[in-house]
This record gives structure tokens, sequence and C-alpha cells, in this order.
């Protein structure tokens, strides 16, 4: 038996040896991985790839990819087989990398092929801003490239849709409710027409809900010239910091000037010492860190201007900005007596009037004739019809004496008296008319008495008649005046 052993050995040894030198140790080409993506509803991945081109092809290890090295997880003994589902993926917790060889039918691996890492979307929230922050990491594809990233949304278990789309990777959500559930996945779309899905990542924005509206009633000025401020604020809002802004005009930038603590959904605010011209006013909810994130309606000053030629006042004022229904009417109020009366009515678009100072100022009895407007609000969704007052606006009313150079005191009551107008009230008064023959016709010491063209019982006939007045202002000035006057019938039909 050992003789028998000894003369087959070599045999058995030099047939392994022609075994071994014959055997196929050539490596299959790796194949092209063309695409990663997830099932953001599952946390799958699924890899789609082509073939190397390698005739002996047995079938496909798939591998994680970290820091340069190929793990393998699986392997798929399919020759024909193009696309492969890791159902134990962590893409859901954040970005997995692959690569995958091609193994032939010896068992030789190809070199890896190129390496595609899913895409991972993560995201808080910024409660300054009341912003949803949403990032997520490159889809590294180079061909087929990436043309844009598009980012779905669903609350509360609604169904999806787009929100926006961006060339980055990030995305804020500027617009969202409180006390909610978002949901949010990145697609990928890409050159060829495919996409890449994102994990789902999903936040519950527990912040204070903030106002959906601000309303800025009016800034009207009071009687010392401070400007009232008035703010309705959404009354389902949880926010309760509120900042008042004012600026100069809408060119320039808006300084704080009140700050409050509110939760009764009105805010009232002189601002005592406003600068001059128009003001404009906004009421500003702030979050936690004190930002502004809902802004009300602006709310202006009315301003006036006065300008007095040929015994004309000229009044005009800016706009009232700007109400959510606009400005209705505005009232023109006259304090020439003492007490302020509605002169006149315009127009919401119309921001001028003109008044007669010859057909009122014999009635005045102060030094200043001032005016002031009121715009009414035309319509208002959150604030009862609002009104505005302007800003108090005087002029000193000159010294002037107006006299009729004619009238016709034929007693149709139109014209049938002569009398100076005044522009004040006078300490002293008095009027003396004469014929041409030097007769005193007619005197008065009061200034609101006219003369009625008359001597005695007896009415004069049409003539040029000779008038001296002299007066004393309240400021102690001595004015003395004369002239003609012609008295003229009107002839009968």
């Amino acid at each position: 038996m050992s003789n028998y052993v000894k003369t087959i050995l070599p045999i058995v040894i030099l047939s392994c040896a022609s075994y071994l030198s014959a055997q196929d140790t050539e490596r299959p080409l790796p194949p092209i991985l063309n695409r990663v993506t997830v099932n953001p509803f599952t946390g799958h991945t699924s890899l789609y790839w082509t073939a190397g081109g390698s005739a002996d092809v047995a079938g496909y290890i798939i591998y994680l990819f970290l820091n340069e090295e190929g793990y393998a997880i699986d392997t798929i003994y399919q020759p024909n087989a193009y696309t492969y589902t890791n159902i134990f993926s962590n893409a859901s917790y954040y970005s997995e990398s692959y690569v995958i060889a091609a193994i032939d039918s010896s068992e030789n691996v190809s070199p890896l092929s190129n390496f595609l890492s899913t895409v991972f979307i993560k995201g808080q929230i910024d409660s300054c801003k009341h912003e949803i922050e949403l990032s997520w990491n490159t889809y590294n594809s180079v061909s087929p490239v990436v043309n844009e990233y598009i980012i779905y949304s669903s609350r509360d278990g609604s169904g999806y849709s787009v929100e926006g789309s961006s060339h980055d990777t990030t995305f804020n959500i500027i617009s969202f409710e409180s006390y909610s559930e978002y949901c949010f996945y990145i697609e990928a779309t890409l050159s060829d027409g495919s996409s890449s899905l994102s994990n789902l990542f999903c936040v519950n924005t527990d912040l204070p809900a903030p106002p959906e509206w601000i309303n800025a009633n009016y800034a009207s000025y009071n009687e010392d010239g401070s400007v009232q401020l008035s703010f309705t604020i959404d009354p389902l809002t949880e926010y309760k910091m509120y900042r008042i802004e004012r600026s100069p005009d809408l060119s320039s930038g808006f300084v704080n000037i009140h700050e409050t603590n509110n939760t009764t959904g009105h805010i009232e605010y002189a601002d005592k010492n406003p600068p001059s011209g128009i003001k404009y006013y906004r009421l500003a909810a702030l979050n936690s860190c004190g930002e502004p994130i809902v802004y009300s309606n602006l709310a202006s000053s009315i301003n006036l201007n006065l300008s007095l030629e040929d015994g004309l006042i000229r009044i005009s004022w800016n706009p009232y900005h700007q109400w959510q229904g606009g400005v209705s009417v505005y009232r023109v109020f006259r304090n020439g007596s003492g007490y302020f009366e509605e002169i006149a009515t315009t127009a919401g678009n119309d921001t001028t009037y003109t008044d007669d100072l010859r057909a009122f100022m014999y009635e005045t009895n102060r030094e200043n004739i001032c005016y002031r407007i009121i715009a009414e609000e035309a319509y208002n969704p959150y604030f009862e019809n609002a009104k505005s007052t302007s800003e108090l606006k005087c002029f000193e009313q000159p010294m002037n004496i107006y006299v009729p150079n004619a009238f016709t005191p034929d007693g149709n009551l139109v014209n049938d008296i002569f009398r100076p107008v005044l522009s004040f009230v006078p300490v002293k008064y008095k009027m003396i008319i004469k014929s041409r023959a030097g007769i005193t016709l007619f005197r008065t010491d009061d200034h609101l008495e006219g003369w009625n063209g008359s001597h005695g019982n007896r009415k004069l006939p049409e003539d040029v008649y000779i008038w001296f007045i002299e007066t004393e202002t309240p400021e102690g000035k001595t004015i003395t005046r004369t002239g003609t006057v012609t008295i003229i019938f009107n002839q009968e039909p």
C-alpha cells in the first residue's frame, strides 16, 4: 500500500498544479452607478446602475462607501440585475454613500464603481425669525447633473405639494402655522429626466402664534400737539411684545419710540414730542428675541399749509396714509369766533380748499384764524371706521379794511347796505358819511352797523358820497381811511 501511495501522489500533485494554472483571474469591468434615491416614507434606499461591459458577469456586490473604502452589505447573483433596494438603510438619519462592484463566475471582483450619496434633509425652527430653516447635502452626481432641488411639504398629514425650489442646498419656510406638524422631503431633479429623493424630515411648530394682522387705526393730533396713535391686533395671536416705530418719510428708516407688553388686542399711545412735518407710524409684533415679525399698515399725521393772497386763504394738506379702505372725505373746520365750525367737505382724493376771508372776517373776534382737517375712513374690516384729526394751523389775521365803492339801496335785500369789512375786531371805531357839500349824513361807532343810503327818513339820490373811518386795532394801532362810495339804483325792467 505504501508503494501505491508513493506512486500516485506525484500524479495528484501534478493534476492540482495544472488546474490552478488554468484558473480565470481577470477582473471584470466595474459597473456605472447611475442613481441612488430614498423612499421618504419608508427610508429604503434604491440603487440603479448599468453594466461595465464585461462578458463574464455573475452578479454584483453592494457596498457602503466610508472613508474611501467599501464595506460589502449584500451580493446579488443575477448578471442582468440593474437595481437594488436596501431595506436596512439608515438614510433617514444621515446621508449614506454607496458603490458597487461586478463579480464574475470565477468570483473575480471588479474595481469599485463611482460613488453616490443619498440626499439627507434636516432643519430647525428659528424662533426669533419665526422661520423653518431647511438644509441638505449636495447630490454628488457628475452625469447626469442636478438641475435644481424641489422642496415638498405637508402640514398635519395633508397631501404633499411643492413648497418651493432652490439651486442651493438651503431653503427657509417663512409662513407657517403654530402648533402644527410640517414634513418635508427634497427631490433633486437630474438632467436626464430622472430624480433622487431625500429622507423625510418632520418638525412640530410649537411656537406662539404671531398675529395674522395688525391694523393701524389712526394717527390723530391732540389739542396739545401730541399725536394720538391707535392699533388693533389680531385677537388670536399669542404674541405679547410690541414696538411702535416712527419715520419722517417713507424713504428713511424707522426709529423705535415705544415698546409695550400687551394682551388686550388694543394699543393706544400719544407721541408727546413729535418732530415737525409729516410723521409715519407703524406697530411691530416682536418675537422672543425682540425681532419684528409682523408689521401693521402705516398711519400718517395730517399736516396743513396755509397761504393768504388777495383775501383768499388757500389750505392744503397731505393725504392720510394708509387706511385699509382709503379716505372717504376730508372735513374742513375753521375757528374764527372762539369755536370750530365745519365750513366744507372735500372728496377723499381732494386735499385742497380755498376760504374767502372777506366773506367772514367781520364776524371774527379773534386775532388768529385757525384751521384743522378731519379725515374719515371709508371702510375697515378690523376696526370701526376711524377718523384722523390734522394739526392745528393758524395765521395772524391781517389788519385790513375792505370798503366797497358802490351799493344799491333799492330794498331788494341785495347789496342794500354800505358797510366796510374789517379783518379784526376794533377796540374803537368811527365811520362818518358826508355829501360832497360836506354835510354829515350818517355816523356810527359800531363796526357792524352799515349805512342804508338815507338821511333821516329820506332816501338819497344816486350820487357819489364821501366816507371817513377811524379805528383802533387790538394792538393799539390807529388806522384812518377815507374814500368815496356811489349810490346806484337798479333800473326797473
